[in-house]
């Protein structure tokens, strides 16, 4: 009963108190929101994997190249490298191998329906125990059959429903490559937004040894690495790992390969960038803190308005102490109130998380499957932001009012007590120093990608699209370019064997001397390529007709530096394998790759345009340069038509090159978005605090104000007064802020080779920023006390 009497009172207290109902309530669930989304990314990235019954037993193989300069991971392996590793390995429990050939497509075609057919990327040949091994749920089929037989295929449940319209499938057939028939024995599940492993369409390995293209790759080839196939292990005991790692090592010595073994648990694939581009555990771990301190800011402003309200209540205290309430009963009532305000505030908080996670997530550039949101981590953490909420929101108030003295209260002396006045200062000056620090890390964080997106990469990005092939193109590919290159618009066209920040073949070559092994990155490419991307020669060829002879390559100004070459390096020569090439040029240093690293070692393979290497099998890309202020759709439209009258297999597919480039920065443009909207929302959750401070403090001069006017004080002269205060603390909270950010951002900026540096108009911008807002903030509530009517403020008691 006397809950409910204290759930009451709280109601009505928030009823009457409307202003400073809306900033607690409204101010502490945007706070909480916040929070439960960015919880929701941080949980979702962590919980990849661990899905699988047997995950902690679970790892991913890989072999690791130590270079001169730099390491390289590669996961592709024989058919023969996961026997023999358990062979050697008691530990080793069972293995899966699942592989595709990266530069080829699978084209998969309805038998009932021909019409129905496209390029199936997630397609993987696998072992039979793949459904055992892993946890992936079976929807139709059994796990322990369904990928026994040659020509048989687990499809998923999308797959299903776009071949054939449901997922009652199994005895349906699909054409692999125009040529192979395999029917569908089973239907599973779509994978998961936290799976690494995603695969739509699985086909039994014993369909290998039928398949033309694939007999070489089971025919007993021994040795360690390859070309085809992931390896996953699973052993007894994850305290094995250490042994069966050694063991490994002696087979690859055994080999003759270079490499290390490196087995990574499959728990650890997604968060290590290692083995996941473009992920950032830096960043996963920062935004846990940026949704901490945007969750205190709005428990700031609770406790700050709360203790400030105090004075207003302060009779109703003291006569409930006379009456003989002690302090406890107090503390509970007010602790209730806090209860209330955080419950309903949690509420909101939910309703606002639902609606915003669209949008959320789509800013983030994510997949979250909607069965996640229930997922029993996801549900304890909102159990557990709840309780931290109602805990801290009350705890501080509570103690506060409850030990007001009855004497000085009921004897008209309350005023002498600050009533937390100091703490409140305090708080104001940490909230705004913490929205400071934010304001300055989004600035540099902003520049620092603009920065990326507008350096000088020695490359011309623009207006040029880059059309990927395939070998379905055969030998058309001479004759679709040149009809392309015809097309109103088109200015130029050249062809290379990746798009560019699209990939490139790995050598390692031996330079001058005793020099170590050292990785060149290779792109193949024809001559036209140079003028379209406006490449620079530092040391042209001397005869440019021996560009495209197949002993001949160019080299890039770092790779030139690495072989050591002194003086005129045309007419060197470097080790290619088993093949010796002469350097016939030099090209001045561009960014093939991301500005993170620094420009490595490249070598530049020419082609003849008419080469057998585009098309005849083999996939490529073509480069158009288009004219400036061209109706581009259109022209998408011709080149598309013109394709397809070539290649009826491969659907048609098109990259503007900046674009690619700017794909380079995904985890930057996340952490850039989550900082940008995040320091928004910590900015006027400050504002609201201040603004509530503000109401409370002209509420309490009331008197003061109308005496002032009345002995002629201006306007101008009381907003001052009052506002003088905040802004002091304002400008204490940016003297704090400017070199914890300082500190910060340039620990950031380190990571990366190319960056910019910290100017003082960015600290400037953030100080004028946080002024700004705070002048917003108050001078509502200063104005309007200010010329509010004198002769009604003095009639107050």
């Amino acid at each position: 009963m006397l809950l409910f009497n204290y759930i009451k009172l709280a109601w009505r207290n928030l009823a009457k108190r409307k202003l400073y109902s809306f900033i607690n309530i409204g101010g502490l669930a945007a706070g909480l929101c916040a929070c439960m989304l960015i919880m929701l990314y941080v949980v979702h990235e962590l919980s990849y994997d661990r899905f699988h019954k047997d995950s902690s037993r679970i790892y991913s193989l890989f072999e690791k190249i130590k270079l001169e300069k730099d390491t390289m991971q590669l996961e592709r392996f024989n058919a023969t490298t996961a026997a023999s590793i358990q062979q050697q390995n008691a530990a080793v429990e069972s293995y899966i191998r699942m592989g595709n050939l990266a530069s080829e497509s699978i084209i998969m075609q309805s038998v009932a329906n021909p019409n129905i057919k496209s390029e199936e990327r997630d397609t993987w040949f696998t072992d039979a125990n793949y459904f055992s091994f892993f946890s992936f749920p079976l929807l139709f089929g059994d796990k322990n059959e369904v990928l026994k037989q040659p020509f048989t295929a687990v499809i998923s449940a999308s797959i299903a429903r776009k071949y054939f319209g449901s997922t009652d499938v199994i005895g349906k057939q699909l054409r692999y490559n125009g040529k192979y028939i395999f029917q569908v024995s089973g239907v599973m599940a779509d994978a998961p937004s936290n799976s690494s492993i995603q695969a739509n369409i699985l086909l039994s390995y014993s369909s290998m040894a039928g398949i033309e293209s694939m007999r070489e790759i089971i025919s007993g080839e021994r040795g360690f690495a390859g070309v085809f196939f992931k390896v996953f292990l699973k052993l007894d005991d994850p305290a094995h790992a250490a042994a069966v790692v050694q063991n490994i090592d002696r087979l690859i010595a055994a080999q003759l390969d270079q490499g290390r073994a490196v087995m990574v648990p499959i728990t650890r694939m997604h968060t290590d960038a290692n083995f996941s581009p473009g992920f950032n555990l830096r960043y996963l771990k920062l935004f846990p803190l940026v949704a901490a301190l945007i969750l205190l800011m709005a428990l700031i402003n609770y406790m700050s308005l709360s203790t400030a309200r105090a004075t207003m209540r302060a009779r109703e205290i003291g006569v409930r102490k006379s009456l003989g309430a002690d302090h406890k009963s107090i503390a509970k009532q007010f602790y209730v109130e806090s209860a209330l305000y955080a419950f309903l505030a949690f509420c909101l908080a939910l309703l606002l998380c639902q609606l915003l996670r669209p949008w959320f997530f789509n800013l983030l550039q994510l997949k979250v499957d909607v069965s996640f949101l229930y997922h029993p981590v996801v549900l304890m953490i909102y159990v557990l932001l709840l309780l931290i909420t109602i805990l801290l929101a009350g705890s501080y108030p509570s103690f506060v009012l409850s030990r007001y003295n009855p004497v000085y209260i009921l004897s008209g002396k309350m005023s002498r007590v600050s009533g937390g006045a100091s703490v409140r200062k305090v708080l104001t000056v940490l909230q705004f120093g913490t929205a400071a620090v934010l304001i300055i890390c989004s600035i540099v964080i902003n520049r620092q990608l603009y920065f990326f997106r507008h350096a000088a990469t020695g490359i011309n990005k623009e207006n040029v699209v880059m059309l990927p092939f395939q070998g379905s193109m055969g030998n058309h590919y001479q004759a679709y370019r040149q009809q392309v290159a015809a097309l109103n618009g088109v200015q130029q066209t050249a062809t290379a064997r990746y798009p560019l920040y699209g990939g490139y073949d790995m050598w390692f070559v031996m330079g001058e001397g005793n020099r170590p092994p050292m990785a060149l990155s290779m792109l193949s490419m024809d001559h036209s390529l140079f003028g379209l991307t406006g490449l620079q020669w530092k040391f042209p060829p001397a005869d440019s007709t021996q560009l495209g002879m197949p002993d001949k390559i160019v080299l890039n100004e770092s790779a030139v530096e690495s072989f050591g070459f002194s003086g005129y390096p045309l007419g060197k020569y470097i080790n290619l394998g088993d093949k010796k090439v002469e350097v016939i040029g030099v090209v001045k240093n561009f960014h093939y790759k991301s500005l993170h690293s620094a420009i490595t070692p490249l070598g530049i393979n020419v082609e003849k345009d008419n080469t057998a290497l585009w098309g005849a099998n083999s996939p490529g890309c073509m480069f158009v340069k288009v004219a400036p202020k061209q109706n581009m759709p259109a022209l998408m439209a011709k080149i598309q038509k013109i394709y397809a009258a070539y290649d009826m297999q491969e659907p048609f597919e098109y990259t503007f090159l900046d674009e690619a480039f700017g794909r380079l920065y995904t985890a930057e443009d996340r952490l850039a978005g989550i900082f940008g909207w995040f320091t928004v929302l910590t900015v006027l959750i400050s504002a609201l605090g201040l603004l509530g401070l503000a109401a409370f403090s002209a509420e309490q001069r009331t008197r003061e104000i109308g005496v002032r006017k009345v002995l002629g004080a201006s306007v101008a002269q009381i907003t001052t007064l009052l506002s003088k205060e905040f802004i002091r603390l304002v400008v204490i909270a940016l003297v704090i802020a400017s070199p914890v950010a300082w500190y910060l951002m340039r620990q950031w900026l380190q990571q990366f080779a190319f960056r910019i540096d910290l100017q003082p108009w960015m600290f400037i911008l953030a100080a004028i920023i946080a002024v700004t807002t705070a002048l917003l903030a108050i001078g509502l509530q200063t104005v309007k006390a200010a010329v509010g009517n004198p002769v009604n403020a003095l009639k107050i008691e």
